[in-house]
């Protein structure tokens, strides 16, 4: 067995699943939780993120108080060059997933731009001339119905999982807090966002150094993007580690009246990581992670099941998980290096838009 496999064990997956509830818990609030020394989880969280085997990043992509033009781009290559095309299309700050994937098309990206324009330009002027590319399909996302940073191990107990997050199941019928209002991202965040893709977990006294800014200051605006959902930290696990190995995405129809229901159902199945509205020949897509390729039948089957009024249309298994979250992986799901969520830049610079 691989040593690097064989060193992760339930504690490390407990910690994973304590920092997807609380990803910038201090270790000494997470100790009681999970039972051990502060210093002790420090030193596992180190070995982890030290190998490529768990990461906390964080991610900002608004433009002011608008959210970013995301797509779900299919790509087509020639035959023997979409490891090459994917490999550049994962060195982009504007894709924040790639994927080779089985089915009718060689890649999944999912990008994310400020505006349809330089959506436009990307897939026109960089996804379309990367050589070997010979056809691309577009969906646009307009609604995030699930995003994948809900998606959650299951280490911890119920018991756990409220201690940490301080929340108590309520009865029936009562009324949940009013989401807070968005916070609109300014230039002088981005500096800060950019660091915390990397290292979702960085101190503010370090985000501090590095930003020229003061401490409050930092913390300050910190709070304020994180209570507006403009800034959202994910924690993941190298998924050949975290025994849910297989993602697959699917592609389904669903009539417009009822894809909220549909969602709302879909959202709350173990497997699901996340799931859109698009625009398109269809009209929903949902991705999963699932502990065998066997399970992609019994979760298509339980989906119908639940939702008699979705129509699954097209699926498809990645056969490597090339980029996620806007980190680049290995064949294992180990991260590789964070490649900097810049989507401000100019996607095709010095490439005028009539040629």
């Amino acid at each position: 067995m691989n040593s690097a496999i064989s060193s992760i064990d339930d504690t490390d997956r407990a910690l994973v699943h304590a920092l997807q509830l609380a990803p910038r818990a201090s270790w000494e609030r997470l100790g009681p939780v999970l039972g051990a020394r502060p210093e002790t989880l420090a030193r596992r969280w180190e070995r982890m993120t030290s190998a490529g085997e768990a990461w906390v990043s964080g991610l900002g992509l608004r433009t002011g108080s608008q959210a970013p033009c995301m797509a779900w781009v299919e790509v087509m290559c020639a035959a023997g060059t979409s490891p090459a095309v994917g490999a550049a299309l994962a060195g982009d700050a504007h894709t924040m997933g790639v994927e080779h994937t089985t089915g009718g098309r060689d890649l999944l990206a999912f990008v994310a731009l400020p505006d349809l324009h330089l959506l436009f330009r990307y897939l026109s002027f960089r996804v379309q001339r990367i050589p070997g590319v010979t056809g691309t399909r577009s969906s646009m996302v307009t609604v995030v119905h699930s995003a994948p940073d809900r998606w959650r191990m299951d280490h911890l107990s119920p018991a756990q999982a409220a201690l940490l997050t301080g929340r108590t199941r309520r009865a029936p019928g009562t009324p949940g807090a009013a989401a807070p209002p968005v916070a609109p991202v300014s230039g002088e965040d981005r500096p800060l966002m950019m660091a915390l893709a990397a290292d979702g977990r960085r101190s503010v006294a370090s985000l501090a150094r590095e930003s020229g800014m003061s401490e409050s200051t930092v913390r300050r605006r910190l709070s304020r993007l994180e209570a507006g959902q403009s800034l959202r930290y994910s924690c993941a696990m190298a998924s050949g580690l975290s025994g849910w190995p297989v993602s697959a995405t699917l592609w389904a129809e669903v009539r417009e009246h009822e894809v909220a229901d549909c969602a709302a159902v879909a959202a709350g199945l173990r497997e699901t990581r996340t799931c859109m509205s698009v625009s398109g020949t269809w009209n929903f897509m949902i991705s999963a992670r699932l502990r065998t390729v066997e399970g992609l039948a019994r979760y298509t089957a339980d989906l119908s099941r639940r939702l008699p009024g979705l129509r699954i249309t097209d699926t498809a298994v990645a056969l490597h998980v090339r980029k996620s979250e806007a980190q680049e992986l290995d064949q294992t799901g180990r991260r590789v290096r964070t490649v900097r969520p810049d989507i401000w830049t100019d996607p095709a610079p010095g490439v005028a838009d009539r040629t």
